[in-house]
């Protein structure tokens, strides 16, 4: 592993398995993550981006392994030490999983609702013996302060906060052990886009001051372009572009990339952008389509994309594609990226 990487991914795998009968017997694989390979330099962020049930969130959950990869390696730089999370014991994981925490998705439902603002914060210091009593009460403090919220407030519960106050309450959550790495899972999906640039800017603000590095998961590209160092497009499963946003978004090289880009509303109603209109649906990961995925949807496929499998290959400095013809093919970006952003 290079220095300047925090974390990276290599050949990452998760496959659930289909049963059926009483037996319980494995008759095919449901693959959700499926060899995946991607880094991030310390202190940057990487924005992981795709339509639903792509395995986004599947991902996300196999870095921290809040759920146990199938195969494949991840790597986390930490005290100028390597490790290797996936072949981690208990012991090993439970100690590691201080330097790496989550956003989760909906601010309602990751709260406990029994619990107060003060013993939600305060539990993972608990849980690592880091501090208790007066010690921890005021490290709650210092967290909720640094988070925008009034301290006064940490013997309320969950239920008197609006969804963007709780999803600062998270966000304190995951600042409490120092971690270098916090998985945000479309931490502002579910938030009225006033409150979204609030946390967005919020997360910057945080990441500036303690150089934190985040796998940004969502399926907004407006959100992913305002907030990302790097951009990486996933497709059942697979990634099938990465590069810097705005060599991403300015020159997208895999057909997929450019009908997302093409969706983003546009403030300028002069703009020259055509929205791409892809047909079909997505493939089911349990029975993906032979050759390149994306080839069903794709108005530029031909015979070759219907029989192999693309590989992700470095068609420029740092901007890397899975597509036969990223070469030959001259796709649509943003007209501005300045005039383009929303936040």
């Amino acid at each position: 592993m290079e220095t300047s990487n925090l974390l990276e991914v290599h050949n990452l795998k998760k496959y659930f398995p289909i049963e059926k009968g009483l037996l319980r017997r494995v008759i095919g694989q449901v693959r959700a993550v499926d060899d995946v390979s991607l880094s991030i330099p310390a202190g940057k962020t990487l924005g992981l981006v795709g339509e639903s049930g792509c395995g986004k969130t599947t991902l996300g959950r196999c870095v921290v392994r809040a759920i146990e990869p199938t195969e494949g390696q991840v790597l986390l730089r930490i005290d100028g030490r390597e490790a290797d999370i996936t072949g981690l014991d208990a012991k090993e994981l439970r100690a590691t999983r201080r330097h790496m925490q989550m956003v989760f998705q909906d601010p309602y439902a990751s709260l406990d609702p029994r619990k107060t603002i003060l013993d939600i914060v305060g539990e993972p210091l608990r849980v690592n013996k880091l501090a208790r009593g007066e010690d921890l009460e005021q490290r709650v403090r210092q967290l909720v302060d640094l988070v925008g919220l009034d301290v006064k407030y940490l013997k309320r519960y969950p239920h008197a906060f609006s969804g963007g106050q709780r999803q600062r309450i998270g966000i304190a959550r995951a600042l409490s052990l120092n971690p270098s790495l916090v998985v945000c899972d479309e931490p502002v999906s579910a938030l009225d886009v006033s409150v979204q640039a609030q946390i967005l800017n919020l997360l910057q603000d945080l990441q500036a001051e303690f150089s934190l590095t985040y796998l940004f998961i969502a399926h907004d590209l407006s959100v992913i372009q305002y907030i990302s160092d790097q951009v990486a497009v996933m497709y059942v499963g697979k990634i099938v572009e990465q590069a810097e946003t705005e060599e991403l978004f300015l020159n997208p090289k895999h057909p997929y990339t450019e009908a997302l880009i093409s969706a983003i509303p546009s403030p300028d109603p002069d703009s020259l952008l055509d929205e791409i209109t892809l047909e079909g649906e997505v493939p089911s990961p349990a029975n993906p389509p032979s050759g390149c995925y994306f080839h069903p949807r794709c108005k530029y496929a031909q015979q070759i994309c219907q029989e192999e499998i693309p590989p992700l290959l470095e068609s420029g400095p740092g901007h890397h594609v899975a597509c036969h013809f990223a070469e030959e093919l001259t796709l649509q970006g943003v007209e501005d990226l300045e005039e383009e952003s929303q936040w």
